[in-house]
């Protein structure tokens, strides 16, 4: 495919170039290429010589704005003379970095993240029981077969634990809940930062889950609210209670994303 069946002809920039810094420009229109054209995960983008023609600039101006689109899950650059750009597929945990560098920036305790979990995803799992499919059904279901098999396993049960989390957000129909909740999950999972679950917890979470289950199979969205919120409210008082350190903790950026 060429550089003009991949990109199209050049496009006037939304706004003067003068107004934002010419890297950060060229990377919004390759993402505007790739959104608009539809260009899936392992698309090869045009090579580094045929960007710097088309968008009329350096070579180094080029390179920053393809880090900087790699470096945010958008791109993955493939090193040796075959390599080049190739599309990738950004998702929560690349949210969760960026997040994690602003909360550390704007001084931000572990507690601020657990209560807008604690807000947010009883409404997802409402609007989830009035849309889920079968799909989503069977991998909620699914996850919860996994934590009773790796029930003694912590790492295993806790990929589970992000996988239902993640399908309940993902049948809101919403996707900007979506990535915030599914991203904030992976920040609160906690284990980065000295928070751990033993069986019982892990048990307690198993049960917590069947009950959002069955209530989002059963497509009653009232009764999935309440049980996500008893399930989130247990939450932050087993970390307030068993890790006040952690809960009172300004997070990091490393804390997120080492």
């Amino acid at each position: 495919m060429t550089d003009q069946e991949l990109f199209g002809p050049a496009r006037r920039p939304a706004r003067p170039a003068r107004a934002r810094k010419a890297a950060v420009a060229i990377a919004q229109s390759i993402v505007d290429e790739i959104t608009d054209r539809g260009h899936p995960p392992g698309t090869k983008l045009p090579a580094e010589h045929e960007m710097v023609s088309r968008f009329g600039v350096g070579r180094a101006t080029l390179r920053e704005s393809l880090r900087f689109l790699e470096l945010n899950g958008i791109i993955m650059l493939k090193p040796g003379p075959s390599g080049g750009p190739i599309v990738m597929a950004p998702d929560a945990r690349n949210l969760a970095g960026i997040l994690g560098l602003f909360l550390q920036l704007h001084p931000t305790p572990f507690s601020v993240v657990v209560e807008a979990r604690e807000i947010l995803e009883p409404i997802t799992a409402r609007m989830a029981a009035g849309r889920v499919g079968q799909e989503t059904l069977r991998v909620l279901q699914s996850s919860i077969e996994g934590m009773v098999r790796y029930i003694d396993d912590e790492e295993a049960f806790l990929i589970e634990n992000e996988r239902f989390h993640e399908a309940v957000a993902t049948a809101s129909g919403n996707t900007l809940f979506s990535l915030l909740i599914s991203s904030m999950h992976l920040i609160t999972d906690g284990m980065q930062i000295g928070v751990t679950y033993p069986l019982k917890r892990r048990r307690a979470v198993l049960k917590a889950h069947e009950a959002i289950y069955d209530a989002i199979a059963a497509g009653d969205p009232n009764a999935a609210e309440e049980a996500m919120r008893q399930h989130m409210g247990e939450f932050r008082r087993y970390v307030e209670r068993n890790f006040a350190a952690v809960y009172e903790k300004r997070l990091r950026w490393s804390d997120v994303a080492p």
